[in-house]
Parts: C-alpha cells; sequence; structure tokens
C-alpha cells in the first residue's frame, strides 16, 4: 500500500460498517486482501462494500457469512432455478454454490477471496451460481446443453417425448448458431456484452471507461444485441429449413435467457 493508505483503509472500513455494523474486520486485514488482489486502498471504490464483506467472509467471519447468506443467497438461488426450476436442484446448488464459494479447501483460501470488485458481488455471485449450476446438470446428463434444454422445454408443447425429442434436433442447432453470432460480432462489441453481462457494469459506469456519453454505450449495447439476436435468427432457420414462425418462437425464449446465454459463453 501507498504512503497515507493506512488512513483510507480505516475509512474504508467505517463506511463498510455502517452497513454491515455485525462484521469486524480490521484495516490492515482489508489491506492485505487488497494488496494481494492489486487494488488500491482508496475507499471511494464503487464496490467498496462488497469487497470488506468478500474479504471478511474469506477469512471466517460468522457475521460475514450470516451476511453473504442473507443478501446472496437469494441471488445464487434465482440463478439456479432458471438452470432447473425443481425444489430439490436449487437447493442442491445453492449449497454446492455456498460450499465453493465460502469453504476452505486443500489449504487454499475460499473462493470467495478471488472477487476483485470488476462489478458487483451480486453479479459474480451469480456467475458462479449459474456455472456449478450448469455443471451439476452435466454430470447427470452427459453432452447435453444445459441452457438449450432450459430454453426448448419452456417453448415446446407435447408430451415428455415430443419435447425430447425436439431438444435433441434443435438444440445443438440452436447453440452452434448463437455461437457463430456471438463470433461475428466487433471484438468492441464482444467486449461490451462481457462487461456489462459477466462483471454486472451499468451503462453509467460503462461511459467513463469507454470515454463517450452513457447514451452511446446504450447504443452500442442495444446494437451489439440486436446484430446477435438477427445473426442467430438467420443462421438458425437456414440450418434446420425451418419457417418463421417456429425460429421466431426459439428466439422468443432466446431472447428473455440472453443474459444467461451470454454468461456461458463469455465465461469460455
Amino acid at each position: 500500500m501507498e504512503p497515507g493508505a493506512g488512513e483510507g483503509l480505516t475509512r474504508w472500513v467505517d463506511a463498510a460498517r455502517r452497513r454491515w455494523p455485525e462484521v469486524d474486520l480490521a484495516p490492515a486485514a482489508l489491506g492485505e486482501h487488497l494488496t494481494a488482489l492489486g487494488i488500491a486502498g482508496d475507499p471511494s471504490h464503487p464496490h467498496a462494500d462488497d469487497l470488506y464483506l468478500a474479504c471478511a467472509a474469506a477469512r471466517g467471519d460468522r457475521a460475514a457469512i450470516a451476511a453473504f447468506e442473507r443478501e446472496l443467497e437469494p441471488v445464487a438461488r434465482a440463478a439456479a432455478r432458471r438452470v432447473d426450476s425443481s425444489h430439490d436442484f436449487v437447493d442442491e446448488a445453492v449449497q454446492a454454490t455456498r460450499e465453493r464459494l465460502l469453504v476452505a479447501r486443500d489449504a487454499a483460501p475460499p473462493r470467495i477471496a478471488e472477487y476483485g470488485g470488476q462489478g458487483t458481488l451480486a453479479a459474480w455471485v451469480r456467475v458462479a451460481a449459474m456455472r456449478i449450476s450448469m455443471n451439476l446438470v452435466r454430470g447427470r446428463r452427459q453432452n447435453v446443453l444445459v441452457d438449450d434444454e432450459a430454453f426448448f422445454d419452456t417453448v415446446t408443447e407435447g408430451t415428455d417425448t415430443e419435447r425430447a425429442q425436439m431438444r435433441t434436433r434443435y438444440g445443438q442447432a440452436c447453440a452452434d448458431a448463437l455461437r457463430a453470432a456471438f463470433a461475428a460480432l466487433t471484438a468492441r462489441e464482444r467486449n461490451l456484452l462481457r462487461l456489462h453481462h459477466l462483471h454486472g457494469l451499468t451503462v453509467d459506469q460503462l461511459a467513463p471507461t469507454m470515454k463517450v456519453h452513457r447514451a452511446t454505450v446504450a447504443r452500442w449495447l442495444a446494437r451489439a444485441r440486436e446484430r446477435l439476436l438477427a445473426a442467430t435468427r438467420a443462421d438458425l432457420k437456414a440450418r434446420l429449413s425451418a419457417a418463421d414462425s417456429a425460429v421466431d418462437s426459439i428466439l422468443r425464449e432466446l431472447h428473455d435467457r440472453i443474459d444467461v446465454t451470454l454468461s456461458r459463453l463469455l465465461a469460455e
């Protein structure tokens, strides 16, 4: 830490304690944590409170873990539900997420220690829970694209057998079309989508980084999503030789779940 950082860390801790008065973390401990992450001890960090909570939880502070469970477990639960809405699966996925993020393994610190404050802690937990949920399902159903199965469960009518047949027929084509469309975006478009959907940065946070007005960033993001969906629609229609109505019914669900799909693509 640079000279004068000690005062900044004290102010950082004092501000975070106003949000979580029950969480007790010494400024020196926070400083060590931030140094390991390569983050300056500036209390004006946009996600200072989240970094404070993550640090305390990584050190095993019971109050911090209780705060994590109270405020962020619902985030993990919602993410798991988008992969499989069954009660048992959601409970299992949430428990697996909790263990993965909060429990130390093989002398390594808990994974929550890796949270670097690039976006909100809630966004970081959402992505982690989504990955863990997908991995749980992949472990049970080999060679199945988990999120695509969720798409077709929702948009396809008929018996379980008919829905399974349609998933088999359309699932891989949909995934391939989306992947090709994503690869065809410009580097700036992919980067914007990554920062917005994976790291949880808002338009207001992106605008200073891109050195443009927030309206310009919003327009770029909207254009990137439009190009992604248009290219996916055209590719999927060509692959399946399907009617417009059939393709549109798939893409309506794809549009609703675009943040989930992008999280998977960007995580790769």
